[in-house]
């Protein structure tokens, strides 16, 4: 266990240093310290009676996370600091496959009930979680979970560098991370004296962050393509839009909330390690207007493809980029990219289906189908050949 001695109020770097406590102990004892009420409400939490605050601010994070990681069925996600796992759940009914670890097995006890009442969250689809108790930096898995998610949980982490390389680790190559992370309080207001009044209360270490040096830790931790954001979502009344913009620009300076979304490395170089197999199954079939080839698409590389879901594409990510070739075999015309059914690992296939108007199709000798990493190039700009196919109408 970990005692640190600082003076309350002291700052370490961005963050809110710790008072004294033994916060470990503080941790593993902070479902027993709650009243009734208190462990009532980590049972149903963010849901409750009357409405409040956190449940709005919940499922707008929520929301956030679903939209910008756009995982797919199945996905592998950690759940950092998963408490009594109100965010693994809500993970779980979208059909990942959700590991929730957190230091305290009552929370995890608490984490375990919710999902295992859950039952079939669709036809034939049963939620998928796993829950364990240990520290975050005893991780034990390598190159395993395709998103790892902090929610409300770095400012109890006393080695935040340590702690977001261990994390690392533990993701495959090209996965995400989505931080949602308290900003530190300007030094003597209220914001910090709630701090430190809840350290002293609870034995745990409360310590958010500055948001530079919560993006400067995530760096150095080796994540890249790190990006903060501000949470300005609401319903804005349109006579007032005008005063709304200028609230847009102070939120932007000092957001309320840290929202750091980053990647684990995937390659050395831009290209290195991509490279695909492309492969028509059957002919071309008749849907009405349209004509559907079935591609199977290999990663034949040793990078992981994180695939996306929907518009817009996160930067890094791969789709299927069909085209209409010009005389000399060129990207004459793109079409609309297709999302990998999910993720692949290096040797690992999957089915696309090409689906072109007939009308388009009449004036045209040929499709070419090749990989894109968003962003960034086209399979065929790092050596991988794209397919080239026949269109028979």
């Amino acid at each position: 266990m970990s005692v640190f001695r600082r003076s309350g109020g002291a700052r370490k770097g961005g963050r809110l240093a710790d008072i004294g406590q033994d916060y470990e102990s503080g941790h593993l004892g902070y479902v027993q310290q709650l009243d009734s009420g208190g462990r009532a409400w980590l049972r149903t939490k963010p849901f409750g009676a009357p409405p409040n605050p956190e449940l709005m601010r919940c499922l707008r994070t929520f929301a956030h996370v679903v939209q910008l990681l756009q995982l797919g069925l199945r996905a592998e996600v950690l759940d950092v600091g998963c408490g009594p796992g109100w965010l693994s759940e809500l993970l779980a009914r979208c059909g990942y496959s959700v590991t929730g670890i957190d230091i305290s097995p009552d929370m995890v006890e608490i984490a375990r009930d919710r999902v295992a009442a859950l039952g079939e969250i669709g036809e034939g689809i049963e939620a998928q979680a796993e829950f364990h108790a240990m520290p975050v930096r005893e991780l034990p898995w390598r190159s395993r979970f395709d998103a790892a998610i902090l929610y409300d949980t770095m400012h109890h982490f006393d080695n935040e560098v340590e702690t977001l390389e261990v994390i690392r680790r533990a993701l495959v190559p090209g996965g995400q991370l989505f931080i949602h992370e308290g900003v530190l309080p300007p030094k003597g207001s209220p914001g910090e004296q709630n701090l430190i009044d809840e350290m002293e209360r609870f034995g745990t270490l409360e310590s958010p962050f500055d948001p530079e040096y919560l993006q400067e830790v995530v760096e150095r931790a080796g994540f890249v393509q790190v990006r903060r954001f501000a949470e300005v979502d609401e319903l804005v009344e349109l006579s007032s839009v005008r005063g709304r913009f200028r609230g847009l620009r102070r939120n932007r300076l000092q957001p309320e909330y840290n929202v750091v979304h980053a990647r684990n490395p995937s390659a050395e170089g831009l290209g290195e390690g991509y490279a695909a197999r492309l492969e028509a199954r059957g002919s071309w079939r008749v849907d009405g207007e349209h004509l559907v080839l079935d591609v199977e698409v290999t990663n034949a590389g040793s990078s992981y493809w994180s695939p996306a879901q929907w518009y817009p594409f996160p930067h890094g990510s791969v789709t299927v980029g069909p085209y209409w070739p010009g005389p000399a075999g060129e990207r004459q015309v793109e079409l609309d990219r297709v999302a990998l059914p999910r993720a692949l690992a290096p040797g690992d296939s999957a089915t696309v289906e090409l689906r072109v108007t007939r009308e388009t199709a009449r004036s045209r000798n040929a499709i070419g189908v090749d990989l894109v990493r968003e962003g960034m190039f086209w399979f065929e700009q790092v050596g991988s050949p794209p397919l080239v196919v026949p269109v028979v109408l």
